[in-house]
C-alpha cells in the first residue's frame, strides 16, 4: 500500500481523531474530550516503540465475570468510532482499547518515525504526520516481504515485525487494561482494517486462542504474495483437533477495487522512468490475493473446516462503501459479531 493512499484515506478521517488533555508535544491542539476515556502511555520493554492506548470504560459496573473487551488497531483512527457505537449495544458494552502510538499528534512520535529530512519540530505538519503513521502501521502489521516480492523503495516500507507486535499485545497491554478494570480474559476481541486486518488473521493463524473472536476488515492478505496463509493449514489443523474454537469474521468493501495496490489509476499519475521500474512488480502484485475474493474465499475455506461447538466464522460484503469508508460500517457488524446480546 502506497503511503500517499494512507495519507489520502487517514486525512479524511481526522476530524474524529478523539482529544484529550493538553500535550506539550502535541501538533494539532483539541480541547474536546470524550467521557468515561482515559490515556494510557507506555514505551514497549519488547520493541521499544512509544505505545498510545485510548481506553472506553463503559458506565455501568462490570458483570460478574468482568468485561468483555474490543481492541481496535489503528486507534489514532477507529477508536472514536468504535466507542461510540460501543454505546448502542445492550446491556454491558465492551472496554474499548485503541491501540496506537499518538503517531497523528505527539511531535517527538512524528519526528522519530516520518524519516522526513525535517530537523525543526516547529515545521512538522500534516504530511509528516501521515508519514510517522503509516510508517508506523507497517513496522507493527506486516513482515518484511521476500527479497523477490518487494517492491521499488520509493513506493512503501519494507516491512516490520508483526510477531514483535502481538507479543506487546499480550504481554504488555492486556496486563495493562486488566489492572485497570475487571476483565473477562474468555471474551476479548481483536479488531482490524486493512494491514490492521493482515494483522488480525497473522494472529489467529499464530495465536488464535489469544482472542474469543477476530475481525479482518478488508484484509491485506496479499502483502508479500499471500505469505500470511501459509500459517492456514496449522490453524485449521487446532480447529479440527479441538484446540481452539475462535469466532471470526471477514469483511470486505463492495466498492473497494479487487486487485492489490497499487491500483491503475496511480499507476497513471507516475512518471515514465517511475511506471518502468514499478511495472514488475505490479504486475506480480495484481496476481495475489485480492481484496474482495481473496477474503471470500478465505472466509469460506475457514468455514468449511469442522470444529467444535463455538467455532463460528461469516463473511460479509459490505455494500456502498470504499476501501477507506468501510470501518465505519464494519465495526458496527463487529460489535454485534462479538458481542451478541
Amino acid at each position: 500500500m502506497t503511503s500517499r493512499w494512507w495519507v489520502a484515506v487517514a486525512f479524511t478521517l481526522l476530524p474524529i481523531l478523539p482529544a484529550h488533555a493538553a500535550e506539550d508535544q502535541k501538533l494539532f491542539g483539541a480541547e474536546a474530550t470524550i467521557p468515561s476515556t482515559r490515556v494510557l502511555r507506555f514505551t514497549s520493554a519488547i520493541d521499544g516503540e512509544p505505545f498510545t492506548l485510548e481506553v472506553r470504560k463503559p458506565f455501568g459496573p462490570p458483570p460478574k465475570d468482568g468485561y468483555s473487551v474490543l481492541y481496535v488497531l489503528d486507534g489514532e483512527l477507529y477508536f472514536s468510532i468504535a466507542q461510540f457505537l460501543s454505546y448502542a449495544l445492550p446491556g454491558t458494552s465492551p472496554v474499548v482499547v485503541g491501540i496506537g502510538h499518538n503517531a497523528l499528534r505527539n511531535k517527538d512520535v512524528i519526528m522519530r518515525y516520518a524519516k522526513s529530512p525535517l530537523k525543526d519540530a516547529s515545521k512538522l505538519g500534516v504530511d509528516e504526520a501521515f508519514a510517522a503513521f503509516s510508517n508506523l502501521r507497517v513496522r507493527d502489521f506486516t513482515l518484511p516481504p521476500a527479497p523477490e516480492h518487494r517492491a521499488p523503495i520509493w513506493l512503501g516500507s519494507e516491512g516490520g515485525n508483526i510477531d514483535q507486535f502481538l507479543k506487546v499485545i499480550e504481554t504488555e497491554i492486556k496486563p495493562r487494561i486488566a489492572a485497570l478494570v475487571p476483565v473477562n480474559a474468555a471474551d476479548q476481541a481483536l479488531y482490524g482494517h486493512s494491514l490492521g486486518g493482515l494483522a488480525v488473521i497473522r494472529a489467529l493463524f499464530t495465536e488464535p486462542n489469544a482472542f474469543r473472536t477476530f475481525i479482518a476488515s478488508s484484509p491485506s492478505l496479499w502483502w508479500d504474495g499471500n505469505a500470511v496463509l501459509k500459517g492456514e493449514a496449522a490453524f485449521a489443523n487446532q480447529v479440527r483437533s479441538g484446540r481452539t474454537a475462535p469466532k471470526i469474521l471477514i469483511t470486505a468493501a463492495a466498492g473497494e477495487p479487487d486487485e492489490p495496490p497499487p491500483d491503475r489509476d496511480y499507476l497513471k499519475t507516475l512518471t515514465p522512468d517511475k511506471a518502468a521500474e514499478i511495472a514488475p512488480y505490479a504486475k506480480m502484485s495484481h496476481s495475489w490475493a485480492g481484496m474482495k475474493t481473496g477474503s471470500r474465499a478465505l472466509a469460506d475455506r475457514l468455514g468449511k473446516i469442522s470444529g467444535k461447538t463455538g467455532y463460528k466464522v461469516s463473511y460479509e460484503l459490505i455494500p456502498d462503501v470504499d476501501h477507506g469508508s468501510e470501518p465505519r460500517v464494519a465495526l458496527i457488524h463487529a460489535m454485534d459479531f462479538a458481542f451478541p446480546r
